[in-house]
């Protein structure tokens, strides 16, 4: 039995996810796709736009076998950690052979909208390797640091480049122009975060990669047949006609959109803005926000100092984004302040061993096969139902600590739509 492993948000699921599930299956002869899938949260620091229950519906319909919840402290953080949780997850499953996941740098059909032109535009088994052996490259400087390295980028931030600029020319410096190309796209930057993770943890699993079917995950504007997240996401909050979305998506995942439509969904990030402002209101002290994870002492101050400009979690990110960072730095730590995430909690996450349990949100009942070698193999509890779970800590514990986020979404859902929504000990499996 070959099983691969995919590392996803899918907020919403579109036709490029499709896509990578399909050639995911084809070109590595998977038997099954797992898929550790963010929650209602994700990396950008935001909610979801829709459900994880919906978005789990979505995967499955289209091609996905098993579905796994990445724990919130993982979603909602830097691709470090996003990629630290995911592939810890697919380690401790004991079954998959690899993780598949898709690369601007083989990208030769991101201009290709029909699915059989994009077919005879193919990419070999030597470019592949070439391209991992360039991800390892950088993955390997990255976690070394060596001394020519820190030099560039600290010089860089001193001079009030972002993160990621600094870093850019960090590599630039070591390895060249086309190492620091490699580095400046979304995609690419999980994937050498998966190739740490994967060296950190001494993981088996195989790094795979595959062309995306877009040209950039941030693209904005809505394209016949593929179109990034982002601009799916960017139609719905302008209320573009619903029509355009549906080239995007799959039949069936536009289906399950539209009967979540006005009763769980859409959620947008400024729905969450009394929650993080009297989160930020409570705070006595600029020290009391510095526990929280992704805050240092300079952003806990400017945080504090003006908490009394707070109208909207979009407003106030602009207000403290700071030079050297971005708004997504900055939507994270309120996000982070809003649902509790702690230093402490995240230190004591970021242990392997401490990823014991993760919650089961999906499955094809054709596809049982693979849970039962789960339970055979793996070394994490699979958890179906949360009022069975019981953990020795529940303070320090991950799944606990994403029930009380999830019901903070519901909370936000339900006041916005004035809607029933289960709450998530009633929520069920997803089985098609």
């Amino acid at each position: 039995m070959k099983v691969t492993g995919i590392i996803a948000e899918y907020n919403p699921f579109h036709n490029g996810h499709a896509y990578h599930i399909g050639e995911t299956k084809k070109r590595l002869s998977s038997d099954y796709v797992v898929v550790v899938m963010s929650g209602n949260y994700v990396q950008r620091g935001a909610p979801t736009i829709l459900d994880k229950y919906s978005r789990t519906k979505m995967a499955l319909e289209c091609g996905a076998d098993l579905v796994l919840e990445l724990p919130t402290c993982f979603a909602t953080a830097s691709a470090e950690y996003f990629a630290f949780g995911g592939i810890s997850i697919l380690d401790k499953l004991g079954i998959v052979d690899s993780v598949c996941f898709g690369t601007e740098s083989l990208d030769k059909n991101k201009n290709l909208l029909d699915e059989e032109d994009a077919k005879d535009s193919d990419f070999t088994e030597e470019e592949q390797k070439k391209i991992i052996e360039k991800f390892e490259k950088i993955a390997e400087l990255l976690t070394e640091e060596p001394k020519e390295y820190k030099d560039v980028f600290y010089d860089g931030m001193k001079k009030g480049l972002s993160y990621a600029a600094a870093r850019s020319n960090g590599v630039r410096a070591i390895l060249g122009d086309e190492y620091a190309e490699i580095i400046d796209t979304s995609n690419n930057i999980l994937a050498i975060e998966y190739l740490r993770a994967l060296k950190k943890i001494g993981s088996n699993v195989k790094p795979v990669p595959i062309p995306r079917m877009l040209a950039s995950h941030h693209d904005t504007m809505i394209t016949e047949g593929f179109s990034s997240a982002t601009a799916i996401r960017n139609a719905i909050f302008n209320k573009y006609d619903f029509n355009s979305i549906a080239d995007t998506v799959p039949e069936k995942a536009f289906s399950i959109l539209m009967d979540a439509y006005l009763v769980s969904f859409p959620i947008f990030r400024d729905d969450f803005s009394l929650v993080v402002g009297s989160k930020i209101l409570e705070a006595s002290s600029k020290e009391e926000l510095e526990k929280y994870f992704g805050i240092k002492k300079e952003f806990a101050n400017r945080i504090f100092n003006m908490r009394n400009e707070f109208k909207n979690f979009s407003q106030f990110r602009e207000l403290i984004a700071a030079k050297n960072s971005n708004k997504a730095t900055a939507s994270r730590a309120l996000m982070h302040i809003a649902l509790g995430t702690t230093k402490e909690s995240m230190q004591h996450f970021l242990d392997y061993d401490a990823i014991d349990a993760v919650k089961v949100l999906g499955f094809r009942n054709e596809s049982k096969e693979v849970l039962s070698e789960i339970k055979n193999n793996s070394k994490i509890k699979l958890v179906t139902k949360l009022a069975d779970y019981k953990p020795e800590n529940p303070e320090l514990d991950m799944i606990c600590q994403t029930t009380k986020a999830d019901m903070i979404y519901r909370m936000v859902a339900m006041n916005k739509f004035d809607s029933e929504i289960k709450n998530p000990f009633e929520e069920e499996v997803v089985i098609i």
